[in-house]
């Protein structure tokens, strides 16, 4: 459970990071901020949104086994 926890904080930080650099890159018309940032900041999201629909599956899941279905 912490190594989640752990790997969605990262995920986090990674989109966060990102962010920054393509903020930086298009506040100061850089392009390698944008070659950077860009590709970072999907990552994050990426795996952040991996993570939430593996917990929805697991939350429908665990939901329907207490129902009885």
């Amino acid at each position: 459970m912490i190594r989640m926890y752990l790997i969605w904080i990262l995920a986090l930080l990674s989109g966060v990071y990102g962010t920054s650099l393509v903020y930086e890159a298009i506040v100061h018309q850089t392009w390698l901020g944008l070659v950077w940032g860009v590709p970072i900041l999907f990552l994050g999201i990426w795996i952040t949104g991996n993570m939430w629909a593996s917990a929805r599956q697991f939350y429908r899941k665990q939901k329907s086994l207490s129902n009885g279905n």
